[in-house]
């Protein structure tokens, strides 16, 4: 019977433990990230465009879900870097506007438009969510600056 209660305790003392660690994110302005990623020079092509992500024509139909956010790009059309970042509190229409964004906008880089490098950087983009965060990233070192997103939003 002894060894039960302990058991369970110890049991029970480690279920607490792990459902109470939270993942949660900071809560950091979205301009802090795109000033790290600029500062790191995670950016490989430049002259970038850089856009209030409110203002960023796929985000036309879910502009007032939009907290925050910031779109860059390659000034250069022929280049593919996207790295947009929003803060939202609807992540899933965010989520969708940019897989629509990549359906249609990065067809022709992923058809080739530019060169094998906007082929793989279609191919191998990330868009994911952290928290109330939304991040696309398509650019060749996309693994870099993810890493760098994370870093400063956990």
């Amino acid at each position: 019977m002894k060894k039960s209660v302990v058991l369970f305790t110890l049991i029970l003392t480690l279920g607490l433990i792990g459902c109470s660690q939270k993942n949660e994110v900071k809560d950091i302005p979205v301009n802090d990230i795109k000033s790290a990623i600029n500062t790191e020079s995670l950016l490989p092509i430049q002259p970038i465009s850089d856009v209030n992500a409110k203002e960023f024509y796929a985000f036309e139909n879910v502009k007032d879900k939009i907290k925050e956010g910031f779109v860059i790009q390659a000034l250069i059309n022929v280049k593919l870097q996207d790295v947009f970042v929003v803060k939202t509190d609807d992540v899933d229409s965010i989520k969708k506007a940019i897989e629509d964004y990549k359906s249609n906008s990065l067809k022709l880089f992923g058809d080739g438009y530019g060169g094998e490098d906007n082929v793989d950087a279609v191919n191998n983009s990330i868009l994911e969510s952290k928290g109330n965060y939304v991040y696309f990233i398509a650019t060749k070192n996309a693994k870099d600056i993810e890493s760098k997103i994370l870093e400063i939003i956990e």
